[in-house]
């Protein structure tokens, strides 16, 4: 496992962090209301090191994949009627334990919200052509978009039910609707038209996606060609550093980005190229090494143009505006891949991510950087603050559901048992043990293939 000296420390300070934040939501709320709080421990298990202050532990314990607060009185059925103490949790309005208990996620969403913020105040950078206008610049031969009958050129007016999208909810709206049929709007020289987009599903590094096939226009006229890597379809093909691919399957190239994609596409599949070297033009054909379902041929790009980009620093109005932006864009981007979910489209392995997962993305995105690791963090955040709010009992959304069901045999002028919350307590930690149990499966079995498709090379591409 190549990330490794990444992966430890990475997912430790995102969890750290993660953790802190929400139990530090529990506890601020709790004191203010008066509640006395009895613990707060980063980690389960065993305590390692800590302090006791103003009759709180604060605590650093064994294993670091979580925390907790704990309140007096949070569990009611530990205490008897005569010996509720005043600055109990049990003891305070229903509506005070409600804010409590919602204090953790809150925390969460607002960390989601407030890191992006700052990050974009200290710098911003994003390809314009995302909050552009959706008009397609390049086609890969044989794909969905060409058989739908889409061509450069074309501007997108609707894409499903999106009117006017920009390229980021095209990507989007792709990304996770592998096999759909996309109803799309477009328009060329002037004559709009209807179309059917039959997506597929592309299996990459054991994740399902929905494929296109179609890209916006990048600047450019051809793909350099830098390093080709040994024991690759093209250095078997007779690919030189210097050469200019200019041709796939017909279509032509003007950016590497459009190799990338041609051939992630084509993985076991044949492809014709013409490739300029120096005044020659040359026919080569490749056929891409599958590699996690994304097709390779092993060479490395020469002088790359950027896309244009938008930089800079955001005033912090702006920051903030574009930090909602994006996490309205993951809230909805979670809502339709649960949808799909429970349509039976899509399945829960392929949806949520365990520590497994995370730990991975950690150590991947560390090596990028404190900012890209900050960036995923605060989308980790937001998660986890959603997720949090699900009626499972132990999770927060299970106390609250609580609160409501006491509020509610309450109006009947009766009282939750103690053998009725008992058993609503043990079905809901059955649950979350079973569900956190399938996930972090998942993500073991994700890993063991992710580790079968890699290709027997020394060296593995850093493009494709």
């Amino acid at each position: 496992m190549e990330n490794l000296p990444f992966i430890i420390p990475a997912f430790i300070f995102v969890i750290a962090v993660l953790v802190f934040i929400h139990e530090l939501g529990h506890f601020s709320v709790a004191k203010f209301f008066g509640v006395r709080v009895e613990t707060f421990s980063i980690g389960f298990g065993p305590r390692l090191i800590g302090f006791t202050r103003n009759g709180t532990d604060y605590r650093i314990s064994a294993i670091p994949l979580g925390g907790y607060v704990k309140m007096l009185g949070e569990n009611p059925e530990e205490m008897e009627p005569g010996e509720i103490a005043p600055d109990s949790l049990v003891a305070k309005p229903r509506w005070q334990r409600l804010l409590v208990f919602l204090a953790g996620p809150a925390a969460n969403v607002l960390l989601a919200v407030l890191l992006p913020t700052i990050l974009f105040m200290v710098s911003f950078e994003m390809p314009a052509y995302k909050i552009e206008p959706a008009k397609v610049g390049f086609v890969v031969p044989g794909s969905p978009a060409a058989r739908a009958g889409i061509v450069p050129g074309d501007l997108i007016l609707r894409y499903e039910d999106v009117r006017d999208p920009t390229w980021t909810q095209v990507e989007d709206l792709t990304l996770i609707n592998p096999n759909a049929e996309i109803p799309v709007e477009i328009v060329r020289t002037g004559q709009s038209m209807e179309l059917a987009l039959r997506l597929e599903a592309r299996r990459e590094q054991a994740e399902t996606l929905g494929v296109s096939g179609m890209l916006p226009l990048f600047p450019g006229d051809g793909a350099l060609v830098g390093q080709v890597e040994d024991g690759y379809p093209a250095k078997q093909a007779g690919l030189q550093p210097g050469d200019k691919i200019v041709e796939i399957e017909g279509a032509r190239i003007s950016h590497f980005h459009e190799v990338v994609t041609v051939v992630g596409a084509n993985a076991g599949k044949p492809l014709h190229f013409k490739v300029m070297r120096g005044d020659q033009l040359l026919s080569l054909e490749m056929t891409p090494r599958d590699d996690g379902g994304v097709g390779r041929i092993g060479f490395r790009p020469r002088d790359v143009p950027d896309p244009r980009m938008i930089q800079g620093r955001l005033a912090p109005s702006q920051a903030l505006r574009e930090s909602l932006r994006q996490s309205e864009r993951n809230l909805w981007l979670l809502q339709e891949a649960v949808s799909q979910i429970f349509r039976g489209e899509r399945k829960v392995r392929d949806t949520f991510a365990g520590p497994v997962a995370m730990a991975q993305m950690s150590g991947k995105v560390a090596q990028q950087g404190i900012l890209p690791l900050l960036e995923m963090m605060a989308m980790f955040s937001m998660g986890l603050g959603v997720f949090n709010l699900l009626p499972i009992p132990v999770l927060d959304g299970g106390h609250v559901f609580m609160l409501l069901l006491e509020s509610v045999f309450g109006l009947a002028g009766r009282k939750v048992s103690l053998k009725l919350r008992e058993r609503i307590q043990t079905a809901g930690l059955a649950a979350i043990m079973l569900f956190m149990g399938y996930i972090i499966y998942s993500d073991v079995i994700k890993l063991v293939q992710r580790s079968d498709t890699r290709p027997p090379v020394v060296q593995e591409p850093a493009q494709r």
